[in-house]
């Protein structure tokens, strides 16, 4: 499975790490998050996470590969 580094490390954190990951993220991207939404935003990326990995561990062998258009 070859996944791109972004991926493979926003997969390898632990859930510990998710809440300073995604003030990190924000602030890298000039983001202001309100401090009431923040534990709100946090729940979504670890869900996002969770999400990611169950789809990675589906696709198997194949993640990481560029998709194939539909062919009808």
């Amino acid at each position: 499975m070859a996944l791109d580094a972004q991926t493979q490390g926003f997969l390898d954190l632990a859930e510990v790490e998710i809440g300073p990951w995604t003030a990190a993220r924000a602030a890298e991207r000039e983001l202001a998050i309100p401090p009431a939404a923040l534990p709100g935003v946090i729940e979504n990326v670890a869900l996002l996470r969770a999400q990611t990995a169950l789809f990675v561990a589906t696709l198997g062998p194949i993640a990481g590969e560029a998709p194939e258009p539909f062919q009808p």
